[in-house]
């Protein structure tokens, strides 16, 4: 190989070299930016700014769309603003690039449960239940339960809602619907044990004002 030929075959490698390192640092510096605006939409999220969250977040998927986290904080947000279908998509998304994202078939299974629809929303909280990962199990089960529960599949419902409540025995929304499943089942004096204790936890709730229309209607209803 002649001098001038090795020092072109030199030149070449340090070209296309300086040009990998190029399109590396590019692309650190395109994931340092989508990390600054997940992080920006969380902080605007916590500041009740949701104009300026969705902005954020919608910016960090746009700029990396391969983090599934990113894809679950903008569903949840979505899924506050009452884009259920939008949030549907964008859960979805997350646990296809992260199927063992425990938390993200949680979010999924109550943005179903938003659409009313049951079956899949039972498929996706058993697929977080499933998961070691998950963090908030005592919900899960609750809403299991309540899902569940909108099947007609009563014992199922009770079963799940029983655990939630093993988990967190101060679980009103638990207390609830285990008293709309008895009801369901015509098991009236233990409805009435749980809805007065979903009512004694925060009479001035939203399930607590529930829970004492239904002790007046077990009430008057003999």
């Amino acid at each position: 190989m002649s001098r001038r030929r090795g020092l072109g075959c030199v030149l070449v490698v340090c070209v296309a070299l300086l040009a990998g390192c190029a399109s590396s640092q590019q692309e650190e510096i395109r994931k340092i930016r989508a990390r600054a605006a997940h992080e920006r939409g969380l902080q605007a999220l916590g500041e009740h700014q949701r104009a300026e969250a969705l902005s954020a977040l919608q910016e960090a998927v746009s700029l990396d769309p391969e983090v599934p986290n990113y894809y679950d904080s903008l569903g949840l947000l979505l899924l506050d603003l009452g884009q259920i279908e939008q949030a549907i998509e964008r859960f979805k998304k997350a646990v296809e690039l992260e199927p063992k994202y425990a938390d993200a078939h949680f979010h999924l299974g109550t943005a179903l449960a938003e659409a009313r629809r049951w079956e899949e929303a039972v498929d996706s909280y058993r697929a977080a239940l499933a998961l070691p990962t998950l963090t908030v199990p005592d919900f899960v089960h609750q809403n299991l339960g309540l899902a569940l529960f909108n099947l007609k599949r009563y014992r199922e419902a009770e079963q799940s809602l029983r655990f939630a409540l093993g988990l967190d025995p101060e679980m009103q929304a638990a207390y609830y619907n285990l008293g709309l499943v008895l009801v369901a089942e015509d098991r009236r004096e233990e409805a009435k044990a749980a809805f007065e204790k979903a009512r004694k936890l925060s009479p001035a709730s939203p399930f607590g004002k529930a829970a004492e229309t239904q002790l007046k209607g077990l009430a008057g209803g003999g």
